[in-house]
């Protein structure tokens, strides 16, 4: 009985870990699609993935970040950092590669395209003091909302 429960128990763990790998994107191999996602809803995508915006003519793609500098968790810093978030839209209006910044000082968070506003919500993981981030684990979280950017906008 105890060898049956140890036998499920490692069948259950092989097939749930390896749900969690991913793989970094391939030069020259289209990106991921990641599911599609409503207007006003926040979207997830690691590097090298695509979603569509549901009610928005166009996908988005998360290309890569430039520039990291964001302070290290547990560390004090006279500011903030910044990092670049490359992305590519693509729709009716054209394509078009953006960058997007996680602070303000830097540039700026939100893009208009095709009458939805493009906001950088969060980019992760946050870096750790000693340790590289490879960029195959950056995620990104944005979120597309049709119209105005509304007044919290430089």
């Amino acid at each position: 009985m105890r060898n049956r429960w140890l036998l499920v128990t490692m069948v259950w763990l092989a097939t749930t870990g390896g749900c969690a790998a991913t793989t970094p994107p391939t030069p020259g191999v289209s990106p991921a699609t990641a599911p599609a996602a409503a207007a006003g809803a926040e979207i997830r995508l690691q590097v090298g993935q695509e979603a569509a915006v549901a009610g928005a003519d166009f996908r988005i793609a998360f290309a890569g970040v430039d520039g990291d500098s964001r302070c290290a968790k547990g560390e004090t810093c006279v500011w903030e950092g910044s990092a670049s978030v490359r992305l590519t839209v693509a729709g009716a209006s054209g394509t078009q590669a953006l960058t997007l910044h996680t602070s303000r000082r830097s540039g700026p968070d939100f893009v208009m395209y095709g009458g939805s506003v493009i906001r950088l919500v969060a980019l992760e993981p946050q870096p750790i003091t000693g340790r590289a981030i490879e960029p195959a684990e950056y995620a990104v979280t944005l979120r597309v909302v049709r119209g105005d950017p509304g007044p919290d906008t430089r």
